[in-house]
């Protein structure tokens, strides 16, 4: 089902390019001419979020703003200011009336649409259950994802969390033979199936595995024998099972743009991207960035984790990286030698393994980073 943006604003040329461009995104937009009509369409049809201008002639934005965060219905109601007044003065007045965000007109429609993405997804996570889900995303094959996420996966279960990994990769993948399994099951069953199966008994249980520390494992197909077509409404109905049960989803995402790593994202309370500090790595993380973006995940909701594989002098300095990427830095895991390979003999997470390594030192800071209350980016 579509969700509604409610548009108010005075100016008919502004209501219709905006209507236009979140109509083209597959939004159902309701308009309003002024903020009595748009107080008075509130019940009726029950946006998602409000686009409000801020100077019209009945009522100001910020007073509609400042009655919708008194009413207790619509007190959590994502609002997103537009004004052609655009100083710091008037968006601080905007912000403290109540609104999440505030855009100046003219405004581009691209960064429309994005900022109206990341709010909605701002405000599903609130809506969501008590679980979390954490995305990682490889910048490109190769850059370590699916370490990185085991091990922050692992490092959280150690604190006594339920925790859940999902390998959602089309194609095999390397998470159970980093945790030491052999699967009898993997995710190529489930995909199988409908859907709407996922909801029933003992039907994703059969094809999750148990670490010894009570870490879970839904692996990636170990054949091609079966097509795996991974849809945007399976992951959500997995998403939505998931959570029923585990503090944290942890989903180790093949590199790519697809519909379901959308689909996991717009659930994600942070996506981390994965990738090495040379030219070529920056370089696919920036395009996975701009991606990101135009799905809505961004600021706050986005960050960068940098490995080292090795001493290199193509590697970019953590400044010039910071810059270049426009993003924050979440973390960053110095060189560790042969010991990946070796944890992976072993079938045990390299931070298990031998947690006195600089490695396991800088994944267990990074686990402790992702599950604040707030993620704290690294200061450069």
């Amino acid at each position: 089902m579509a969700r509604k943006i409610l548009i108010v604003d005075d100016d008919p040329n502004a209501l219709r390019l905006v209507s236009y461009a979140l109509q083209a995104e597959g939004y159902d937009v309701a308009t309003a001419a002024n903020g009595s009509e748009a107080l008075s369409r509130l019940p009726t049809e029950r946006p998602d979020l409000v686009i409000l201008d801020v100077m019209m002639p009945d009522m100001s934005g910020l007073e509609v703003c400042q009655r919708l965060r008194t009413d207790p219905t619509t007190a959590r109601l994502p609002i997103l200011m537009l004004s052609a007044r655009g100083l710091v003065a008037d968006r601080v007045s905007g912000l403290k009336s109540g609104a999440d965000d505030y855009l100046p007109k003219p405004a581009d429609t691209g960064e429309l649409v994005a900022r109206v993405e990341a709010l909605l997804n701002r405000a599903a996570h609130r809506s969501m259950p008590s679980g979390q889900v954490l995305a990682f995303l490889g910048a490109k094959g190769g850059s370590g994802t699916t370490t990185v996420a085991v091990n922050v996966a692992s490092l959280i279960a150690e604190q006594n969390k339920a925790v859940t990994v999902v390998e959602l990769r089309p194609g095999p993948g390397t998470a159970a033979g980093l945790l030491g399994f052999q699967p009898a099951h993997d995710l190529s069953e489930l995909l199988a199936m409908p859907a709407a199966n996922l909801s029933q008994k003992d039907v994703l249980g059969r094809s999750i595995l148990r670490s010894a520390n009570g870490l879970r494992l839904l692996p990636a197909p170990r054949s091609g024998d079966t097509p795996c077509d991974i849809s945007a409404d399976f992951v959500e109905a997995l998403v939505a099972q998931l959570l029923q049960e585990a503090d944290y989803v942890v989903f180790d995402l093949a590199p790519c743009w697809s519909a379901a790593n959308r689909a996991v994202t717009s659930h994600a309370r942070f996506t981390a991207v994965v990738c090495e500090p040379d030219p070529l790595s920056v370089q696919c993380a920036r395009a996975t960035l701009a991606t990101l973006q135009q799905w809505g995940i961004m600021g706050d909701l986005v960050g960068v984790i940098l490995v080292n594989r090795g001493v290199s002098a193509n590697a970019l300095p953590l400044a010039t990286l910071r810059a270049t990427l426009q993003a924050g830095i979440a973390g960053t895991i110095p060189p560790a030698a042969d010991l990946p390979l070796v944890a992976a003999k072993e079938g045990i997470p390299l931070a298990t393994l031998r947690p006195e390594h600089m490695a396991s030192a800088a994944l267990k800071d990074l686990a402790g980073r992702l599950t604040q209350s707030r993620i704290k980016f690294l200061q450069v």
